[in-house]
C-alpha cells in the first residue's frame, strides 16, 4: 500500500514536470516569470506551565510557563511562477518554518502546472494547497489575514497544507459576484508529533477528495465545503496488536482495537463559513462538522467569530473560538480476578488506550482581542492577547508537560506579537 501510495504521490509529481516541459516546448510567446515571497516574524508568549502553546497539532513545542517561543509563528515562503502561454502557467512554493519532521520534501508547499482552456476554467496538476477552509489556500501568509494566525480551534486540527493530485475550478460570472465551483483529488501524508520533540511520532497516510463552493456577493463571501478523507495506514499498530493479544483474557480488547485503528477508515469534514467585508467593518465566521469512525479522530463540532474595524492603517478586532467533542470517552476497565502480573499489565494496556482516547481529545474554547498595524506598503504589526479555557481531557491542540489523567481544566493566556511582510 506504501508502495503504491509513494508512487502515486510522484506520479503527481511527475506529472507537473511532464506538463511543464509541455508547456515549455508549444509555447511560441517569451515565458513571464515572477518571483515574490513572504516571511513572519512572530513571538509567543503562553503563562500555562503544564501545557505548551502550538499553531498546530504538526508541531512538538511552543512556548510555556512565560517563555518566549519565537518558531511558533515565524516563517518565510518564496514563490515562483511562470507563464508559459495563455493556457498553461506554473508556481512552486517552498515554505521554511517549524514542523515536526522538516525535510525538503515537506517544504514544497505547491508545485503545480495549470491548464486555462477558456476564461473562468481551471485545470491544476501536482502539489496543490489544501482547500478545506476559507484560509486553507493562504494560511501561512500572515499579512493576507488581520489575526496573528488563523483561530487554533478551527485550524488547529486541520494540520495538511497540500495534497498531491488534481483540481478543476469553474468561475460562474453573476450580475453581482462570482461563484466557484471545485473538485479536488489527491493524496498526502503527515508527521505528527506524540509527545515533545524528542519522543518518535507517527506518520499518517491519505487520500482526500472533495468539493468547494465560493460564492462573492457585494461586500459578501460564502463558502461551503465537503471533504472525504480515506486514512490508508494504521499509526497505533502497536496498541491495536496489543489489545488484540489480549482479547482471549479480555474480549472487550478487540472492540477496543478496531475502534482505535486508522488504517480504512474515514474522516469526513463539513465546512460553512461567512465572510464581511464594506472597507470598513468587517466580520468572518467559520463552523465544520467533522465525523468519523475512528474513536482516534473523535467526532467535534468547531467555531470561530472575528469581528473587526479598520481607522486608517490601523485595525482592532475581537475573535472568538470553541471545539468540543459530541461524545464522552468510554470508560476502559480491565478485567478483574487474574493473578500477578497478568493483572498489573492488563491495567497498563487499559492506562495507555485510555491515555490514548483523551490525548487526542479536543475540548477548548478562547476569547481574545487584536490590532494590526499596516505601517508600511506589505508591511504589517500585529498584537494579539487570548484566554483559553481548556477542559482536562480535551487538550489535544496542546503539547503537554504533565501526564494525560490529572483531571483538572486548564486556562492559558497567550499574548502573541508578529511583524508580516510580502516581497
Amino acid at each position: 500500500m506504501f508502495v503504491k501510495l509513494n508512487l502515486s504521490r510522484y506520479a503527481a509529481l511527475l506529472t507537473f514536470i511532464a506538463g511543464l516541459a509541455a508547456a515549455a516546448a508549444v509555447t511560441a510567446d517569451p515565458v513571464d516569470h515572477h518571483f515574490s515571497g513572504f516571511a513572519t516574524l512572530g513571538l509567543v508568549v503562553n503563562d500555562n506551565p503544564d501545557l505548551r502553546f502550538r499553531r498546530d497539532v504538526s508541531q512538538a513545542d511552543g512556548s510555556y510557563d512565560n517563555d518566549i517561543a519565537w518558531k511558533t509563528d515565524s516563517l518565510v515562503g518564496v514563490q515562483w511562477q511562470s507563464r508559459w502561454s495563455d493556457q498553461f502557467d506554473t508556481t512552486i512554493q517552498l515554505v521554511a518554518k517549524e514542523r515536526f519532521n522538516n525535510n525538503f520534501d515537506k517544504a514544497i508547499e505547491w508545485a503545480f502546472l495549470r491548464y486555462r482552456p477558456m476564461d473562468g476554467l481551471d485545470f491544476r496538476v501536482g502539489r496543490l494547497g489544501s482547500d478545506l477552509f476559507m484560509l486553507s489556500e493562504y494560511r501561512q501568509v500572515g499579512y493576507a489575514f488581520p489575526w496573528v494566525r488563523p483561530p487554533q480551534e478551527f485550524y488547529g486540527f486541520l494540520s495538511f497544507y497540500h495534497f498531491d493530485g488534481m483540481d478543476i475550478n469553474k468561475r460562474f460570472d453573476l450580475q453581482h459576484g462570482t461563484l466557484n465551483v471545485k473538485l479536488f483529488y489527491g493524496n498526502s501524508d503527515e508527521d505528527y508529533p506524540t509527545a515533545d520533540a524528542d519522543t518518535p511520532g507517527v506518520n499518517m497516510d491519505f487520500d482526500v477528495a472533495g468539493i468547494s463552493f465560493k460564492l462573492e456577493w457585494d461586500d459578501w463571501k460564502f463558502r461551503y465545503s465537503y471533504s472525504h478523507v480515506d486514512i490508508n495506514n494504521n499509526i497505533v499498530t502497536p496498541l491495536t496488536d496489543a489489545l488484540a493479544g489480549v482479547a482471549p483474557l479480555w474480549p472487550e480488547a478487540n472492540i477496543f482495537a478496531h475502534d482505535l485503528s486508522t488504517r480504512d477508515k474515514y474522516i469526513i469534514y463539513n465546512e460553512f463559513g461567512v465572510g464581511y467585508d464594506n472597507n470598513d467593518w468587517w466580520a468572518q465566521a467559520e463552523a465544520t462538522d467533522l465525523r468519523s469512525d475512528s474513536s482516534l479522530m473523535p467526532n467535534s463540532r468547531h467555531f470561530y467569530l472575528s469581528i473587526g474595524q479598520r481607522f486608517g492603517p490601523v485595525s482592532v478586532y475581537g475573535i472568538g473560538g470553541y471545539v468540543r467533542p459530541k461524545h464522552d470517552v468510554p470508560a476502559i476497565i480491565p478485567p478483574a480476578g487474574y493473578p500477578s502480573p497478568i493483572a498489573e499489565q492488563l491495567a497498563i494496556l487499559a492506562y495507555v488506550t485510555s491515555a490514548s482516547l483523551e490525548g487526542v481529545r479536543l475540548e477548548q474554547k478562547s476569547y481574545g482581542v487584536g490590532a494590526r498595524w499596516d505601517f508600511a506598503s506589505k508591511m504589517a504589526v500585529k498584537l494579539q492577547v487570548e484566554k483559553f479555557d481548556i477542559e482536562s481531557d480535551g487538550s489535544g491542540l496542546w503539547v503537554r508537560n504533565q501526564p494525560i489523567g490529572t483531571d483538572i481544566d486548564q486556562t492559558s493566556t497567550v499574548i502573541s506579537l508578529a511583524m508580516d511582510v510580502l516581497f
